[in-house]
């Protein structure tokens, strides 16, 4: 969170602009990707936006018809558009937004229509240029994999140590694991169909590992996630992201 005179001065630069805190986030959570190939602004930060997009809520509750607004979210993907053409854009997966049912009540059909609602403002955000979506998850929620995972959306797991990850590439292809525990891969890569495998805060050594082992090197990526100041992190995955020869 920004200091009052930081924020102030990066309001200068935005006249003619709307812009708010989430939009001063969205900034620089890409500034500080700089060198990533593929960025992803926003976080789990912007769950409040989207938590303003849906329509029929109160504090959080169903009580009338669903709907969404997603004029908000359209600028912000805008934005991000503006800032970085290449830029996916992270999002609290649905069930972290919390919401609650007092109107359909059917918790089957109510986690079917928040899900169907999302999957309408993340096509409006990708209508707007923004590449596609990563969604941080805590649990593996068949219901939303079914209706949101894809090739534009990629889910992925906040904690893979207690997340079910059979669950997860039961729809999607994409394996997302700790470098630290690249061990638990090829039992998942011999079940399910694995197209890419993303290791998270890999060093060089991991990278060459999993080429010497699992995957052909164009299977492979290095990715990372970090929650709190990042500056130094980012770079530092990015030096770290190849293979030894």
């Amino acid at each position: 969170m920004p200091a009052v005179p930081e924020l102030a001065e990066w309001l200068k630069g935005k006249r003619g602009v709307e812009a708010d805190l989430t939009t001063y986030r969205l900034e620089r959570s890409l500034d500080v990707q700089e060198g990533v190939a593929v960025p992803a602004a926003g976080g789990i930060f912007y769950g409040e936006r989207l938590s303003g997009a849906f329509l029929g809520m109160e504090d959080g509750v169903l009580v009338g018809e669903p709907g969404i607004d997603p004029a908000t979210v359209a600028d912000d993907a805008r934005f991000v558009r503006a800032r970085r053409k290449d830029a996916w854009v992270a999002l609290p997966a649905p069930q972290r937004l919390g919401f609650r049912d007092a109107s359909i009540r059917d918790e089957e059909e109510f986690s079917e229509t928040i899900a169907d609602l999302y999957a309408r403002l993340m096509r409006e955000m990708r209508d707007q240029g923004v590449q596609g979506h990563v969604l941080v998850a805590d649990v593996a929620d068949a219901i939303e994999l079914e209706v949101l995972a894809g090739r534009k959306v990629l889910f992925f797991p906040r904690n893979p140590g207690t997340f079910d990850l059979e669950l997860l590439l039961e729809y999607q292809d994409t394996l997302v694991l700790p470098a630290a525990v690249l061990d638990r891969a090829p039992d998942l890569m011999d079940r399910f169909r694995v197209r890419k495998l993303v290791l998270l805060d890999a060093e060089g050594k991991d990278l060459a590992a999993a080429a010497a082992e699992l995957a052909d090197p164009d299977m492979l990526e290095a990715g990372g996630y970090c929650e709190d100041d990042c500056p130094d992190y980012w770079k530092s995955l990015v030096e770290r992201a190849f293979i030894p020869r």
